[in-house]
């Protein structure tokens, strides 16, 4: 079943519901105001019940049913009303009834105490079924005698009138029964249209893969009636739609840049290798050759697995293989300033690291101060210094780089760690602008954050800090779980 059909099948079951219970209601009503004012009418002529009694000894033995009922009829204001008057014992006085009626009554006069007896001064209103029909029935004493008066009025013309309102009601309750399904039709077929755009556009992107494809969102004449939850759910769905776009064109820029970036030194190592090849075949091959060759490769080696190991790292994201440890950082400085030494000889790399630990992901730290100093290496190239400090205070834990080269463009800072970023300097170095991506997202998964800024003596600073409140009692736990 469609959303629609439940949809309207809800409506319309709510709306049946009411108007059943409205129907039921009024019907109850109108029979309990007719009844009512029927009673009324029959407790009025309580007073008259000596008079009618006068009346109908006195009217003759052998006139005609129809003759004496009108002089009673014409006191009691009423028409087919029978009158029946009982001896205290129970037993039929006499009786006036009309002729359609008489056997009925007969019937109910061989048992004239089937009715309960009123009290003396309060008269009773019972309903009774005599040979299938229902006649409403006062019961009174006549003055201060036992004898007891009994009206008997008709409800057929009463029952036959409620019969017609419960049709016209019915009738009205179905009208609106089928008025509603219809509205409730056309509501849900307006209500389920933004869920039938998104699962057109769900399945478009399915079937094409095109991420660009978004949903159309409703838009509002008054901005005060703010957002249902299919506005936001279709919100959300382009937001998802968005960032799945996203994600892919960067994967798509990755791949094309690890490609470009990854052909360089398997070319040099190829050439290496075939020039390694020839010389070794050659008489000529002199060993101061062979040990530069070995060194070039040496050090391609090392850039394509750095390279390789900065790809994997920005492709998983926030996913971290290693587990937290409680860890000197010293070391880690030490250890990345080490890594970066090699790469230029003529560049002085000094550590300036107070002593201090921290439960941190260490390979993942490492990584990112080595991509700080490898940027600052390679800032200084062909001479200089690259300072790397640690400070520790009781709320932050702060890596510094400090280099000497030409500083930062003041309008590249904003965008130095977006993922293939290289600045004005840096295209002119090898690199493919993932290193200071690297480096933010390690910031990140510490809970800190990574900035650069120029320094007032020249040169360029890199900050790598975060919060020193990972270094709690919980830390060991995690040393122990490691």
């Amino acid at each position: 079943m469609s959303m629609r059909t439940r949809l309207t099948v809800l409506v319309s079951a709510a709306v049946a519901l009411a108007v059943i219970a409205a129907s039921l209601i009024a019907w109850a009503m109108i029979r309990g105001w007719m009844v009512s004012e029927m009673d009324e009418s029959l407790l009025a002529r309580v007073p008259d019940a000596g008079r009618i009694e006068r009346i109908t000894g006195q009217l003759p033995e052998g006139a005609p049913a129809d003759n004496r009922l009108f002089h009673v009829n014409g006191l009691i204001q009423r028409d087919q009303v029978a009158v029946q008057f009982l001896r205290p014992d129970g037993a039929v006085e006499r009786q006036l009834a009309p002729p359609a009626f008489s056997d009925r009554l007969s019937a109910l006069s061989e048992d004239g105490v089937s009715l309960p007896v009123p009290p003396a001064g309060d008269p009773r209103l019972d309903t009774v079924t005599i040979a299938g029909e229902n006649y409403r029935v006062l019961s009174t004493r006549v003055g201060e005698s036992a004898t007891i008066m009994r009206l008997f009025q008709p409800l057929s013309s009463l029952e036959q009138t409620l019969t017609a309102i419960g049709w016209t009601l019915a009738a009205t309750a179905a009208s609106g029964v089928a008025l509603a399904a219809g509205v409730g039709w056309a509501v849900a077929a307006t209500a389920v249209r933004p869920v039938h755009r998104l699962v057109d556009a769900a399945e478009g992107v399915t079937a094409t893969g095109d991420l660009s494809r978004r949903v159309l969102l409703r838009r509002r004449k008054r901005v005060r009636q703010g957002k249902d939850e299919l506005d936001r759910l279709g919100e959300s769905f382009n937001s998802m739609l968005s960032a799945l776009e996203t994600s892919r064109a960067q994967q798509r820029e990755l791949l094309e840049n690890a490609s470009h970036e990854l052909r360089t030194p398997l070319t040099v190592l190829r050439n290496d290798f075939g020039l390694l090849a020839r010389l070794e075949r050659s008489d000529a091959g002199m060993a101061d050759e062979r040990r530069q060759l070995i060194d070039d490769l040496d050090t391609q080696v090392a850039a394509l697995a750095d390279e390789v190991d900065q790809i994997v790292t920005l492709a998983r994201g926030d996913a971290v293989a290693e587990p937290r440890r409680l860890t000197s950082l010293p070391g880690i400085v030490e250890q990345a300033a080490a890594r970066v030494r090699r790469l230029d000889p003529a560049v002085a790399v000094t550590v300036d690291a107070q002593p201090a630990t921290a439960v941190v992901y260490p390979v993942a730290l490492e990584r990112a101060v080595a991509n700080l100093a490898r940027n600052a290496v390679q800032a200084c190239a062909g001479g200089g210094t690259v300072t790397v400090t640690l400070r520790t205070t009781a709320s932050a834990h702060r890596i510094e780089v400090l280099d000497d080269g030409p500083g930062i463009d003041p309008d590249e800072i904003p965008r130095l760690f977006q993922r293939f970023f290289r600045g004005a300097h840096g295209r002119t170095r090898p690199g493919s602008g993932l290193g200071l991506a690297i480096v933010d997202q390690v910031a990140a998964l510490h809970g800190g954050q990574a900035s650069a800024m120029n320094r007032p003596d020249g040169g360029a600073c890199f900050v790598l800090a975060w919060p020193s409140a990972t270094h709690t009692v919980g830390a060991a736990a995690n040393v122990r779980g490691a």
